[in-house]
């Protein structure tokens, strides 16, 4: 057996026990360094590894998006009923009447009436109208925000989505150029006649077989591109290149975990819409408290009686009377108000247990993702040698093709979690506010 064969089987044998060693080196404190900077430093010098559209033509894009622009419209409508709710629901009321008197004399005289009369917010009713008014712009606000971070969120996942395809059309592209030169070199040993006619009968079917894969694979990034294009309009898609970044090797999620896992929950949207829903049902509660005492409304009066020989002038006074409805609109409020209360916690709780598991995600897949790309470069090579073994007539064509199709394995296994690492960075640094933030208060 040449040298040739051998360093194929014992690097192929190397990388089925070599996990280990690989771990460990992973795990080095050189490996494991964080690097320090701040926030917008940390956000830019993360940008060029992953593989994003534009920044600043993207914003536009999402910007754009009916589901933005419905939380838009949502905000506005918040602001509208805020002013509504300052300026109160009562109206002034103008009453005018007109009616004949006739006595048993004969006499007839003309008679008319005309007042004016307004209900009126009372026991700190007004007072708590406007603190509603303002929760609820809040509320409005926060939830055009919160659209715009799952906006951000879903492009993400579907740039993503996309960007895996598309990584898997180039990579079997390269595997349909090595089963091409498999088949070259097993046509030159059959008319050779060095080997039998069925290697190059399985060349040819393994040629196919990577041509079929290929072609699976493009129907799939096509399917995806299309999607992508209909579900965020604009976006650029023709700017990068799908070749890995060999720098990928430095990435690294800057500074402490528990740093993000900080920024992710100190401005989180759901949280913030969350207390702010349950700051408004709270007021509402003691709205509906304040509405057990009616509003009274208040008139002034005018007559003229007997043809003009009377004149009356008057202020009058109209309560209603509480009813039953009252108290079970109190007792709603409160429940919703523990409804929402409860709902807070909820949230809370999900938001911190999804921004543990983003970051984490975000700094084993990165670990994981240079543990396969080593895998993929060793077994590259083993491949390589694998054909140029099967040259030599030192390995048979179903080992060379065993190499190839286990650099094949390794290969896509490195290219999605490749991408799997950058879906996480950038997850990471949507969450924490550091790309695409929403716009200030919706405007």
């Amino acid at each position: 057996m040449s040298s040739l064969s051998l360093q194929a089987r014992h690097l192929a044998f190397g990388i089925l026990i070599g996990g280990l060693t690989l771990a460990s080196l992973a795990d080095t404190p050189a490996a494991q360094a964080a690097v320090t900077a701040s926030a917008t430093d940390d956000t830019v010098a993360l940008l060029p590894y992953l593989s994003l559209p534009p920044v600043a033509a993207t914003r536009q894009v999402i910007a754009a998006l009916p589901q933005v622009q419905l939380a838009r419209a949502g905000a506005s409508v918040a602001q509208a009923r805020g002013q509504r709710l300052e300026a109160g629901v009562y109206e002034w009321n103008l009453k005018a009447g007109t009616q004949q008197r006739r006595e048993t004399t004969g006499q007839q005289y003309a008679e008319g009436e005309l007042a004016m009369e307004r209900s009126i917010r009372w026991g700190g009713k007004a007072e708590k109208d406007r603190e509603l008014g303002a929760a609820g712009v809040l509320a409005g606000e926060l939830g055009y925000a919160d659209a715009w971070h799952e906006a951000v969120r879903s492009l993400i996942a579907s740039w993503y989505g996309w960007q895996r395809e598309r990584g898997s059309v180039a990579l079997l592209l390269q595997q349909t150029a090595l089963a091409n030169e498999q088949l070259a070199v097993a046509q030159r040993r059959v008319k050779a006649g060095d080997a039998p006619r069925m290697d190059q009968m399985t060349a040819q079917a393994e040629l196919d077989r990577a041509m079929a894969a290929l072609q699976q694979a493009q129907g799939r990034e096509q399917a995806q591109r299309s999607e992508l294009q209909k579900r965020f309009p604009g976006i650029a898609i023709d700017t990068l290149s799908t070749s890995a970044d060999l720098s990928f090797e430095t990435l690294q999620l800057p500074g402490d975990p528990q740093l993000w896992l900080k920024r992710i929950l100190e401005d989180n949207h759901e949280v913030e819409l969350a207390e702010a829903e349950f700051h408004m049902a709270r007021l509402q509660s003691e709205r509906a408290q304040l509405d057990a005492r009616p509003d009274p409304m208040l008139g002034v009066r005018a007559a003229r009686e007997r043809g003009g020989q009377e004149t009356v002038l008057g202020v009058y006074v109209t309560i209603p009377l509480a009813g039953a409805h009252r108290k079970a609109d109190q007792r709603a409020a409160l429940a919703l108000a523990d409804v929402a209360e409860q709902r807070l916690h909820q949230t809370r709780q999900r938001v911190e247990a999804a921004a543990e598991r983003a970051v984490t995600q975000a700094s084993q897949a990165i670990a994981v993702a240079r543990r396969l790309l080593a895998v993929q470069q060793s077994m590259a090579q083993v491949a390589q040698l694998g054909i140029k073994a099967y040259g030599l007539a030192e390995l048979t064509l179903t080992e060379a093709l065993q190499a190839r199709r286990a650099a094949v394995e390794a290969a896509q296994a490195a290219d999605s979690a490749r991408w799997d690492a950058l879906e996480a960075v950038s997850r990471v640094l949507v969450d924490s506010h550091r790309l695409w933030p929403a716009e200030e208060h919706g405007r």
